[in-house]
């Protein structure tokens, strides 16, 4: 009876609780990439994302301001949107 009793206990504690799924907030990635090229891949867990986006940015800032504002704003969207639990 009080063994019966200590099984059920342990398979209760075993059972795991469903995992809560981390959330993102495309706006949080946006203004954090609005700032810093990258930072918003890397707020959503793309750590190699976001440095690569840094330096192609970074490169068209140097070569020519034009190019870095594009490439910068495409970042921005592409920091905001998607699903990073894919």
């Amino acid at each position: 009876m009080l063994d019966s009793g200590i099984r059920a206990s342990r398979s209760y504690r075993n059972q795991s609780a469903p995992l809560r799924e981390r959330k993102w907030s495309f706006g949080v990635a946006a203004v954090l990439s609005l700032g810093i090229p990258g930072a918003g891949q890397m707020y959503k867990g793309k750590i190699g994302t976001g440095l690569l986006w840094l330096i192609i940015v970074g490169i068209g800032y140097f070569l020519l301001v034009v190019p870095g504002l594009i490439l910068h704003l495409i970042y921005i969207m592409t920091a905001a949107s998607g699903d990073p639990y894919k």
